[in-house]
């Protein structure tokens, strides 16, 4: 039988923060997605502020309603990303066989290294004191130990801070009773809903579903997986970033820390997050020629525009001129709230034809030498004159959760 491991790090961010600033321990914390400004969210609370009821995703002013002392803190993402990486690290040296699943996330499976789920414990332990010993003493982790990773996620979730769950082959008819369907990852709100609306509220009821019911109500693949989660079965392996399959699409979104009116000032939003984009596929060695802008009003409405190129690009400032015609195609009337630029329909550059124009090859060696001036110092450490206003204006935009990219920065 298989013997996975889930390891999920407690309040990460603002426990990271409170480990470096130890002025913050004790305290009810929220890091700031971006600055501290009202329109901004809460991207975690610490355990403190979480007493308060205040959640990841709480706007900045709810979480001051809740607690008027609450401190706010900028997030700074390449922080995060650094402890994650001496984290999975640790797990690493227990078996090769981790996946990353998110910053503060991962999967092992280390079937191999025990008998069965009581040798697993004494591991899960020894992980817990390293991480503390090596990295920090105030960062928490929980655990959870199953036969299969959506179990093993579902127990870490049982025991929060500082939490070790084992559900063992016997235990799993238990647990899926008491199991309310929206514990299991990947069934959000609206699946929620609909399943709710069908007379579905535990993983049990789920399982005992007729399978040609969800099939023909979901699809077979969203049926067959809902079947598999409600008798609490995962065939899935655990995936280290080499066995994963290739990105197929880069992007980011910026909700602005007010609503602009102003077209020439979201366009200064939309170079950065462009220059975002490129530097990005440049780094996992990508090209594109599909790209997609979205716009978010004030009222919540929005809008998508498409545009496919017949060549390939991967430069941050093409990238923004292409945005910026897909802007202007639709003349926006209303205060934006958040914009958005992606690339999909990518290609390893290995698989693109080199240029050939004089001007293509002096372009291309311009972005590396930039590229290698920026990894070595730091991000936006050289830039286009462009973005000269608004470079700091816009904070910690993060890069996108990749598992691989998080992996391959070793």
């Amino acid at each position: 039988m298989r013997t996975i491991i889930h390891l999920d790090m407690n309040s990460y961010f603002a426990t990271v923060e409170q480990q470096s600033n130890p002025f913050l321990r004790g305290k009810p914390v929220c890091v700031a997605g971006k600055g501290s400004g009202e329109r901004t969210v809460c991207a975690a609370a610490s355990t403190e502020a979480k007493k308060f009821g205040i959640k990841s995703g709480f706007g900045i002013w709810e979480a001051k309603k809740l607690c008027p002392k609450i401190i706010v803190v900028p997030a700074d993402y390449a922080k995060y990303q650094y402890i994650s990486q001496k984290v999975f690290k640790i797990l690493e040296s227990y078996t090769p066989q981790v996946e990353v699943f998110s910053i503060d996330e991962a999967f092992a499976d280390i079937s191999h290294a025990v008998k069965d789920f009581l040798d697993a414990a004494p591991i899960a332990m020894e992980i817990k004191g390293r991480i503390q010993e090596e990295i920090g003493e105030y960062l928490k982790c929980s655990i959870g130990i199953a036969p299969n990773k959506l179990l093993a996620k579902l127990a870490s979730e049982m025991v929060k801070p500082d939490g070790l769950t084992i559900i063992k082959k016997n235990d799993i008819d238990k647990i899926l009773v008491k199991t309310p369907i929206e514990d299991f990852c990947g069934i959000g709100f609206r699946l929620k809903k609909r399943l709710n609306n069908l007379g579905v509220q535990t993983a049990k009821e789920l399982g005992e579903f007729p399978l040609k019911s969800l099939i023909h109500l979901f699809g077979p693949h969203l049926g067959n997986l809902l079947h598999n989660m409600g008798q609490g079965r995962d065939d899935s392996e655990v995936l280290p970033y080499y066995q994963m399959p290739e990105e197929k699409s880069f992007g980011h979104s910026y909700t602005l820390p007010r609503d602009l009116t102003d077209t020439a000032e979201v366009k200064k939003v939309l170079l950065k997050l462009s220059e975002k984009v490129g530097r990005r596929l440049r780094k996992a060695g990508f090209m594109g020629r599909t790209f997609h802008l979205y716009v978010r009003f004030f009222d919540l409405s929005g809008y998508g525009q498409r545009m496919t190129l017949r060549a390939y690009i991967n430069d941050g400032y093409q990238i923004y001129k292409i945005g910026e015609r897909l802007l202007e195609r639709y003349r926006p009337r209303k205060p934006i709230r958040m914009i958005g630029i992606s690339v999909t329909n990518i290609l390893h550059t290995s698989q693109i034809s080199l240029p050939l124009l004089p001007e293509d090859i002096r372009e291309e060696k311009v972005l590396a030498a930039l590229d290698k001036i920026n990894d070595k110092y730091g991000e936006f450490t050289v830039f286009r004159g462009a973005l000269v206003e608004v470079k700091d204006r816009i904070e910690n935009i993060p890069d996108g959760r990749n598992k691989r990219m998080m992996k391959l920065s070793f």
